[in-house]
């Protein structure tokens, strides 16, 4: 009898493990205060952004694609108890209206341009909830896409890659920012590479520029390195040509900062200043400021909204004007700051400090120059601005950009003329900008290409007022046949679609 019962149970046990190994995972049923997801075989509606601003209930839930201009929204900064809204950047349309995003905010806040033309699917829906800090916090009423993929430009490897500083670059895979599986419509692999680290853990790519002496910053600061072309002579000379952070073209006149310092001034400052890439305290040489008598003090300063790093600027300065960029920290505080202007500007970078201090400073190449301050580590609780100014008595255009140790190493490489062709090196997950004079009319090809086994590159064309794309961005090698609407500055960004360290040929013609 137990015999019996003991072959029962035994066959009993079977049969259940069997049961439990062929049973389905079941599906939750969807919480009732979320819209229910869309298939990813689900069209699309396309809405104008005007639309929706005219009439949100009427597309409430629905899966809809929007285009419009991207625009940041201001992070919120609490002490404690935060209660974030769910949007964290807007696309704009031309006739101003504006819808708020949710998703991606971590990817497209650091990667992508302000006033970069997208397009994004997602579920339109209503937001109801505290937004602020502690019991500050309001209840708000907030309808938004909820982003689930950015369709234009394509989700290339930087879309995905939030930087951490550790050396390591992971995707921001939360479920308000993952990035949604392409459909069919658009099967671009969406890429997570990393930066591979060395045997002390430090990531092997940072940028290492070839570098040439620039004369010593004022006070007892250290003198910084100045980023020169690997190239052979002949080349273009390097002039960057940065773009604003904000809605227009215009900043808000302010009086110069007090105390701030003439290019030959001497003022001291506790903040650590870099060392040249050779190490050591190189010997000064001589540069155009040495010899020069203008005072950025008597010119008129118009400052501009907060800049972060990796957006570039490309702004015109008028004739004995500075213009101030008060910085926002992303990382760690280690920035390099470059920026090129036209060929008859010879143009002045400086860092001020809280004290209206002039903490680094550099115009070591003279008219038409690149301009470079290198790896200066600020101290991040601290308040500072970037000024740029012109020493010769004229107004032109310039490019500046930005980046940050910790995140990605976007720099301007200097000014391409028509008919030639740069040969350069990109650093890991970085975007070289190379930055030109156009005239209205002109009509434009342009073309990239790896010099060697390693690298995928596309390129994107951006131009004045304010840094608008134009055309297709980051998608393609080569943009064919343009037609330029302004006289100005122009900025070209090359990137490595496989996010490493590659050679590459870059050639503009003017058809």
């Amino acid at each position: 009898m137990k015999q019996r019962h003991l072959i029962f149970l035994l066959v009993l046990l079977t049969l259940l493990i069997a049961c439990g190994e062929a049973r389905p995972t079941p599906t939750p049923f969807a919480d009732a205060a979320e819209p229910e997801e869309t298939p990813d075989t689900a069209q699309p509606l396309a809405v104008s952004i005007t639309e929706l601003v005219a009439d949100p209930e009427a597309y409430a839930d629905s899966f809809i694609e929007i285009t419009g201009q991207y625009r940041r929204l201001p992070l919120l900064v609490c002490d404690s108890d935060p209660h974030p809204a769910p949007a964290t950047w807007e696309l704009a349309a031309a006739d101003g209206s504006v819808v708020a995003i949710g998703g991606f905010g971590s990817q497209v806040r650091s990667l992508l341009p302000s006033n970069l033309t997208m397009t994004v699917v997602g579920v339109w829906q209503l937001f109801e909830g505290p937004v602020g800090c502690g019991k500050s916090a309001t209840t708000a009423e907030i309808w938004y896409l909820k982003a689930r993929d950015i369709v234009s430009p394509s989700p290339i490897a930087r879309v995905t890659l939030t930087p951490t500083g550790s050396g390591t670059q992971i995707a921001d895979v939360d479920e308000d920012t993952a990035v949604a599986t392409p459909t069919d419509n658009n099967l671009t692999p969406t890429l997570t590479p990393t930066r591979p680290e060395g045997d002390d853990g430090e990531p092997v790519g940072t940028p290492t520029l070839a570098s040439t002496t620039v004369p010593a910053p004022p006070g007892d600061g250290t003198s910084t390195s100045t980023p020169t072309r690997e190239d052979e002579a002949g080349e273009p000379t390097f002039t960057p040509s940065p773009t604003r952070e904000g809605d227009t073209g215009t900043g808000t006149p302010t009086s110069p900062p007090n105390g701030a310092a003439t290019p030959t001034a001497s003022s001291g400052s506790g903040t650590p200043t870099p060392t040249s890439a050779n190490g050591g305290n190189p010997t000064p040489t001589t540069g155009a400021l040495a010899t020069t008598t203008r005072n950025p003090s008597d010119f008129d300063t118009v400052e501009f909204d907060p800049l972060g790093p990796e957006q570039p600027i490309l702004e015109l300065l008028e004739a004995e004007q500075a213009h101030l960029y008060p910085v926002i920290f992303d990382y760690n505080g280690a920035i390099t700051i470059t920026a090129v202007a036209e060929p008859t500007m010879n143009i002045v970078l400086e860092i001020i400090g809280p004290t209206s201090d002039v903490v680094q400073q550099a115009n070591n190449t003279g008219n038409g120059g690149l301009e470079s301050i290198v790896n200066a580590q600020l101290n991040t609780a601290l308040d500072y601005k970037i000024r740029i100014y012109n020493l010769n008595d004229n107004e032109g255009d310039y490019c500046l950009v930005f980046s940050e140790g910790g995140g990605f190493p976007d720099t301007i490489k200097g000014r391409i003329e028509y008919g030639q062709t740069i040969n350069n090196r990109i650093e890991v997950l970085g975007i070289d900008y190379w930055c030109f004079l156009g005239t209205a009319d002109d009509n434009v090809s342009i073309s990239s290409a790896a010099t060697g086994a390693e690298g995928d590159f596309v390129v994107g064309l951006f131009g004045p007022p304010d840094f608008d794309s134009i055309g297709t961005v980051f998608q393609d090698g080569t943009i064919m046949n343009v037609s330029l609407t302004e006289n100005g500055m122009y900025m070209i960004g090359v990137l490595d679609f496989e996010a490493g360290a590659a050679g590459y040929t870059l050639t503009l013609t003017k058809n």
